[in-house]
């Protein structure tokens, strides 16, 4: 085989090496980044049409419970919710906070049925930063149908934390609001 042969195989080896190690970059590394980009941009879409009502928060003792709706007339399908007790000095911070482990909640649909509970493993703002990033579970429930909430862990003076959060496989916090006993 002449000399000239062996130099063209190599190069064209290291040139098909060279083009599968790009490829498996931009799989491994801008693929995952362009399919949270994209999911972001739909969560954000979502955020800027949806209205979180919540009503007061009506204390028993050791448990709380209240309504909410996540409302959207354009959207028929199901978002998430988690909600966690704050002391009330937090209210002024509401959107920074975060849960401090795992909340103690149960959500009832409108037909008296539980949520279905899912665990997320990460949650994201908006802008793509980690707000959670250890599993947490939350509940699922649909766009347009008041919801009501009982949780418990919760001491006289706090507020409840209510996130409604959407996604596919990265998951949003599409919007945030508290509640607390009425005055």
């Amino acid at each position: 085989m002449p000399e000239n042969v062996v130099q063209e195989i190599i190069l064209l080896v290291a040139v098909v090496t060279l083009g599968l190690a790009v490829i498996a970059l931009s799989i491994t590394v801008l693929y995952p980044q362009f399919i949270l980009s994209s999911e972001e941009q739909v969560a954000n879409n979502l955020a800027s049409q949806t209205t979180i009502s919540v009503g007061p928060l009506l204390n028993n003792g050791n448990q709380a419970s209240l309504v909410l709706e996540a409302y959207d007339p354009a959207e028929t399908g199901n978002v998430t919710v988690l909600v966690f007790p704050e002391p009330s000095s937090f209210e002024t911070s509401v959107g920074l906070v975060t849960p401090q482990g795992q909340p103690s909640f149960s959500v009832h649909l409108a037909n008296g049925k539980l949520a279905e509970p899912v665990t997320l493993a990460k949650v994201y703002d908006l802008n793509g930063h980690l707000l959670i990033g250890s599993p947490i579970r939350a509940y699922t429930i649909p766009f347009n149908d008041p919801v009501t909430v009982i949780f418990s862990g919760f001491s006289k003076g706090d507020i409840a934390v209510v996130w409604v959060m959407y996604g596919q496989g990265d998951v949003f916090r599409i919007g945030y609001t508290f509640t607390g006993v009425p005055g």
